[in-house]
């Protein structure tokens, strides 16, 4: 679990740098990655989800005066939301 949450951490660290503007789609993958997350019931589990579902809603806030950019977020979710949940 350790290694889990290493992972974890280094990858919103790579994220967090990244200075490229976030889209739809990349939004969208990350609260697919949520999801997939909150399937783990325990302790470590529900709190990766919580961290995984702030960062997911930091990133949509800055466009939620955006009504196209949110548009488009949902669409996207939408259509991988099946596919991300079979996984």
């Amino acid at each position: 679990m350790k290694i889990f949450k290493l992972s974890l951490c280094i990858c919103f660290l790579l994220c967090a740098c990244n200075n490229k503007t976030l889209t739809p789609y990349d939004a969208a993958q990350q609260a697919c990655e949520c999801m997939k997350l909150s399937k783990d019931s325990s302790e470590e589990g529900v709190e990766a989800f919580k961290d995984c579902n702030t960062k997911t809603t930091d990133m949509i806030s800055q466009h939620k005066e955006d009504a196209k950019w949110m548009t488009d977020w949902r669409e996207e979710l939408m259509a991988i939301l099946k596919d991300c949940m079979s996984e």
